[in-house]
């Protein structure tokens, strides 16, 4: 069992010490890992802006998925003009360069939208858990997952494994469409201001006997905190975010970033390495030739190319430490579905504010 107390150790090393630590050390990332894992159980409250990325990022990321999914069997059924899929979807014509199976297509169907379904139930329980201290956020859950698992036996009953009717694949994937919007205005459900057996209210964070505040995601609009605002999105930083991102951080994955590090640090990257890489293909042009203007401007392009795949690797693991997550949560980001809770932490989260014993446990 994970010593709490090692774990928070562990982030208090990463806000007090993060400068003078440049070491990757595996063991605390794993400790950080364990407890990741068990807060997500502890903690199923869910605020509004949270739940909004997760459900659009969700539905881009089942759509994708269909899509690729979709164009595959298109492609291997060799459609014609007098097809019912021409017919349904009139002129419009989808091509791709590989093909799949019926039985690939079916399974595979299958599995992203059980998957996405069942993420979707969850970001809606806990939305509603936000609201209520009641049971109905998982009650909803059930129904959500049962009306699925329905539509889903529904559109394999009307298939078979050598014969796939695309039209009823087509309405299937505009009711998802319509479900996942639907879901979507559950942003407008209030949040509750108390604790209840769910978690603590406005985005805190139980870890043990200790509680997570994190910084608020934007200021208010009044002169004073404007100031923060600009200073906390790094528009008068943005030079030494890119100094910090890309030159004097960039094999360090012990500390942390800001947000601000990340966003102005790409930013700016993309803004001097294209004036570089322009300026350099001008004089390569004039002094040598175009071929060798071109060599020179691909080398150069991967060299930049390695620089910001280094950058970035160590910026997500620094961003990750900012909120409190271990950086082994990186290979998730990988992995479909999950990397959306990965993504949102490691480009929306706010950073830290506090470490604190719970007051019922001091």
């Amino acid at each position: 069992m994970v010593r709490v107390s090692t774990v928070v150790n562990t982030l208090f090393r990463y806000m007090k010490y993060g400068a003078l630590m440049i070491n990757f050390n595996f063991l605390d990332e794993w400790l950080l890992l364990k407890s990741n894992v068990k807060n997500l159980f502890l903690n199923q409250r869910l605020t509004r802006f949270p739940y909004l990325i997760g459900v659009l990022f969700l539905l881009l990321e089942v759509y994708i998925g269909n899509l690729i999914n979709f164009l595959g069997i298109v492609d291997s059924l060799k459609l014609t003009p007098n097809d019912t899929f021409s017919n349904y979807f009139g002129r419009i014509v989808l091509t791709s360069d590989y093909y799949i199976d019926e039985p690939i297509f079916f399974i595979m169907t299958i599995i992203i939208n059980l998957l996405g379904a069942f993420m979707l139930s969850e970001l809606v329980k806990r939305r509603l858990n936000d609201y209520s201290g009641s049971a109905i956020g998982r009650y909803l859950q059930y129904i959500i997952l049962i009306v699925n698992i329905l539509l889903r036996g529904y559109w394999g009953y009307n298939q078979s494994l050598t014969d796939i009717d695309l039209r009823v694949t087509a309405d299937f994937y505009i009711y998802l469409f319509y479900e996942y919007i639907v879901l979507l205005l559950l942003i407008f459900v209030p949040s509750n201001k108390v604790a209840n057996q769910y978690g603590l209210p406005s985005g805190k964070q139980r870890s043990g006997e200790y509680i997570i505040t994190y910084k608020p995601i934007y200021s208010s609009s009044d002169d004073k905190k404007r100031e923060d605002y600009w200073d906390t999105i790094g528009l008068s930083h943005s030079i030494d975010s890119f100094r910090s991102m890309f030159i004097n951080k960039l094999f360090d994955y012990r500390t942390r970033a800001k947000r601000q590090e990340l966003y102005w640090g790409v930013f700016m990257f993309q803004i001097i390495t294209s004036a570089l890489n322009s300026v350099l293909f001008y004089f390569y042009e004039n002094i040598f030739n175009v071929e060798t203007a071109i060599v020179a401007s691909l080398v150069i392009y991967w060299i930049f190319w390695v620089w910001y795949i280094l950058a970035n690797i160590s910026c997500t693991v620094r961003r990750l430490h900012d909120t409190g997550l271990s950086a082994y949560w990186l290979i998730s980001m990988f992995i479909p579905f999950i990397n959306i809770y990965t993504l949102y932490m490691t480009v929306f989260k706010p950073s830290i504010h506090s470490v604190e014993l719970n007051s019922i446990n001091e």
